[in-house]
């Protein structure tokens, strides 16, 4: 019987994908679902040694819809009453299965755990799990709920219930990118009772000063549709607090012309976007966008 259903999208990555499988024990219980999404001829004849392993699922998805329709083409093959996502250039940590056994017959619709991220070439310590520790120790320490519910979007370091995802037709955008944010926030409110576990599950691997090439007009805008349709949500179930600050739009917009910025504008009057979320940090907003540039765009591996 299958209790756990590790979903993971791919492309391209097939030697960090082989230490990600290698940090997943090969039991019964769980099934592991790698959807390739349009890798190389290359890579996808070297995809087919993973299917050596007894609990690998390994399913193609040429859409070439991106990381989004992958997931959910995972979600519709899945079997366990438990979703895990991971991404393939991440790997779990090495008591991974005691921590998601402790809570397989839970009450909780969702279990956050911490994680922690390490740059690749040296193995020290990065930054990008800071923040969801910070969100997993305050509802441990403080009772902050709704922050780790609403500000806790990416979809791994998780052990998500199928049932709430099946019953509520849950679905990941199928966009270029920031598919996860809008699955995170209504798996998030349709959850019953939540917990967070103290112990890391999931290390985020980081390339250090690798930017990518994908500042583009097109990510640019698929990041912003995200943020706007996310704070909808937000504000229509009564959460507006936690709405995600647009300051990075209209600081950024600039860059792709006069006649888009006007478009921002008149996107973020149409969705009543509130612009003084995240204001205290436009006296220093230089070093706010550098940061959050960098976090966008820093190649994980």
């Amino acid at each position: 019987m299958v209790t756990f259903s590790i979903i993971i999208p791919h492309k391209n990555s097939t030697k960090l994908l082989d230490r990600l499988l290698s940090s997943i024990p090969d039991v019964d219980d769980i099934e592991v679902i790698v959807i390739d999404n349009n890798s190389t001829k290359e890579e996808k004849e070297k995809l087919r040694s993973i299917e050596t392993r007894g609990n690998v699922i390994l399913l193609e998805d040429d859409s070439g819809l991106g990381a989004g329709k992958a997931r959910n083409v995972g979600l519709e093959r899945a079997k366990g009453e438990w979703i895990i996502f991971a991404d393939a250039d991440d790997y779990f940590s090495s008591d991974m299965y005691s921590l998601i056994n402790k809570y397989k017959d839970t009450k909780y619709d969702i279990i956050y755990f911490d994680t922690y991220s390490i740059y690749n070439e040296s193995g020290n310590e990065a930054y990008r799990h800071q923040r969801y520790s910070n969100l997993v120790h305050d509802f441990i320490n403080k009772g902050e709920e709704d922050a780790l519910r609403y500000y806790y979007t990416p979809p791994w370091g998780k052990m998500i219930r199928r049932k709430i995802v099946s019953d509520n037709k849950l679905v990941f955008d199928e966009v270029i990118t920031s598919n996860d944010i809008y699955f995170s926030l209504t798996s998030a409110f349709r959850a019953g009772s939540i917990a967070a576990c103290s112990n890391v599950l999931y290390i985020i691997t980081v390339t250090a000063g690798s930017l990518t090439n994908t500042f583009s007009l097109k990510h640019f805008d698929a990041r912003l549709e995200t943020a706007l349709k996310a704070n909808c949500f937000l504000r229509k179930i009564g959460k507006k607090k936690y709405q995600q600050s647009v300051l990075y739009f209209i600081a950024k917009c600039p860059k792709f012309g006069l006649g888009y910025s006007l478009s921002v504008f008149k996107r973020l009057i149409q969705h009543r976007s509130n612009i003084f979320v995240g204001f205290s940090k436009f006296f220093k907003y230089k070093s706010v966008l550098k940061e959050r540039e960098n976090r966008k765009y820093l190649v994980k591996s």
